[in-house]
């Protein structure tokens, strides 16, 4: 059993990249698809009893429905790590020393399990649904407890045990 009086020694994983980008998932939005192969099958049958502005109408919904679908079915960058600190997507950069009470916090809701990312950043709080994100709760935590620790503890730490016997004997 380990006393929590004691140092702990922080472990660097080298397989972390200086910097990690963190996607939202990518939306399934299948009811714009559907729409829009339903204005489209409208529009044929508008060209086809010569409604030739109904036709361009639904054409024109019918592309709008489709551009949205594809645009929404790709994941965007939501949160960028580094050693340095954390940033959400269009807002400012935040050093690790200036974020308070990073944790992830399950809730249930309606027989509904939700988790969430919250911290405090200059007072206010930043919550953020890690149901949106293409990323697991452990793996979010690991990459935090790296990036931090990095921050606190410089960039890398070598632990005696990882390093190879020729580079402990002088020869």
């Amino acid at each position: 059993m380990t006393d929590p009086n004691e140092l702990s020694v922080f472990e660097d994983d080298p397989d972390i990249p200086e910097f990690t980008t963190i996607f939202t998932k990518a939306q399934d939005r299948y009811m714009l698809l559907v729409g829009a192969l339903g204005a489209l099958l409208y529009m044929v049958y508008f060209l086809n009893q010569a409604e030739l502005w109904s036709g361009l109408g639904m054409l024109l919904l019918s592309s709008y429905l489709g551009w949205t679908y594809v645009k929404h079915s790709k994941p965007q960058p939501k949160i960028i790590l580094s050693q340095e600190g954390i940033q959400l997507v269009g807002q400012p950069f935040v050093s690790w020393a200036l974020v308070h009470g990073l944790h992830i916090k399950p809730e249930v809701k309606k027989n509904v399990y939700i988790e969430n990312l919250i911290f405090v950043n200059n007072g206010r709080i930043q919550e953020i649904p890690l149901s949106q994100l293409d990323i697991t709760a452990w793996r979010l935590e690991h990459l935090l407890e790296i990036y931090q620790g990095r921050f606190r503890y410089g960039s890398v730490t070598i632990l005696p045990d990882d390093l190879d016997e020729s580079e402990l004997t002088n020869d």
